[in-house]
């Protein structure tokens, strides 16, 4: 085996993104393990975040941001991306293996300014693979599935992405759980109001309050699940933000939502942390509710039954592959305030069971996220 490799990691929107994070930490782990001497190089949409959070690579490629803002005012979608992603493109040789890791970035409309990327490694000789993803079934047109196709890889993180790319005939996909399951959690000093064990993590985004079908209807559930928790449970919550990105911050709609209460019993948890020290707090939860999936990856590994807020196929698929997505909760299941709540109490009904569940398959669920199929795309 070749142990001097170069690895190019790139669809990184930065580390602001607590799960993007986590993709990234991980994924940095496993090149490590089993090419010690490789070179690895982040192409990442803000370095200073990377930086801030100790990201362990060799190299930063960054946007040029003078065709970033190009790109804002012209009506041609992806006339820039060449030259957006220059500084990326021309770090590709035959010798490099390229790694597309920002999981979902197959389930938007920008797809595209990925594929420039991936066809200059094509092009060059250079390896090309989908990293540990989710595809949305309905995104699967003709385009993208001839795009799909000329990768050298793709490592699907669960079984709806996976059973669609092979029923449109993909022989290059390979099964994986999210290389996220596999990161090890970093002990911090907790609140002195965060309960080990009997303590509920809520976590909510304005992602899915952007998605939502009625206008409120998330908030709303989410505002009557704390006011039913500190009324009728002896349990304290403990809200945690998960992106705290400038355009997409949880941290700002959580603290929105803590300054509603006047209450010794709920804590705001700091948006300083990392993804390993989200991953402890979130393991010492004794329940959750999480719109975030690494969030919700964070519990599902550490054993914590939750609640997932699924807007998309990677919620559901992993949920279902766990065997707990009856805990997924769609957008389009929030129709009165209180659905939230109706589902938190069957979760503690359930409790015992969904930890159990979890209990049983973790080992070979995390295991599964870099086996042998997984390190061997990478050779």
């Amino acid at each position: 085996m070749n142990k001097n490799k170069k690895f190019l990691l790139y669809g990184h929107g930065g580390s602001h993104n607590h799960g993007a994070e986590a993709i990234i930490r991980t994924t940095v782990e496993i090149i490590k393990n089993n090419y010690p001497n490789s070179k690895i190089i982040l192409s990442t949409h803000f370095k200073e975040q990377d930086v801030e959070f100790g990201i362990d690579v060799d190299e930063y490629c960054e946007r040029d941001m003078y065709y970033v803002e190009l790109a804002k005012s012209s009506h041609v979608k992806g006339k820039y991306d060449n030259d957006i992603y220059k500084s990326t493109i021309d770090k590709i040789d035959k010798n490099t293996v390229c790694l597309s890791v920002g999981g979902d970035n197959y389930c938007y409309d920008n797809w595209r300014r990925w594929r420039v990327i991936h066809e200059k490694a094509i092009e060059t000789g250079a390896k090309s693979i989908l990293w540990s993803c989710s595809i949305e079934p309905s995104m699967m047109d003709k385009e993208m599935l001839d795009t799909l196709r000329t990768h050298h890889a793709i490592t699907a993180r669960e079984n709806i992405t996976y059973n669609s790319l092979k029923e449109h005939g993909l022989n290059n996909v390979v099964l994986c759980s999210d290389v996220a399951f596999a990161l090890m959690p970093q002990g911090i000093a907790l609140p002195d109001n965060f309960v080990e064990n009997n303590t509920v993590g809520i976590n909510i985004s304005p992602l899915v309050v952007r998605r939502e079908a009625k206008p409120g209807i998330i908030l709303e559930n989410i505002i009557n699940l704390i006011k039913y928790i500190i009324e009728n449970t002896n349990m304290n919550v403990a809200l945690i933000p998960h992106v705290v990105m400038s355009m997409d911050n949880d941290y700002a709609l959580l603290k929105e939502i803590y300054d509603r209460f006047n209450s010794c019993r709920i804590c705001l948890i700091s948006d300083k942390l990392n993804a390993s020290q989200y991953k402890y707090v979130i393991s010492k939860c004794r329940v959750g509710v999480f719109a975030r999936t690494h969030a919700t990856i964070a519990a599902y590994s550490s054993g914590i039954p939750c609640i997932a807020i699924g807007y998309s196929v990677k919620a559901v698929g992993i949920g279902h592959d766990l065997g707990v997505g009856d805990y997924v909760m769609g957008l389009d299941k929030f129709l009165d305030k209180f659905n939230l709540c109706t589902m938190f109490k069957t979760l503690i009904k359930d409790e015992k069971i969904f930890s159990y569940k979890l209990k049983k398959i973790m080992d070979t669920y995390v295991e599964n996220s870099r086996n042998y199929e997984v390190i061997n795309a990478l050779r």
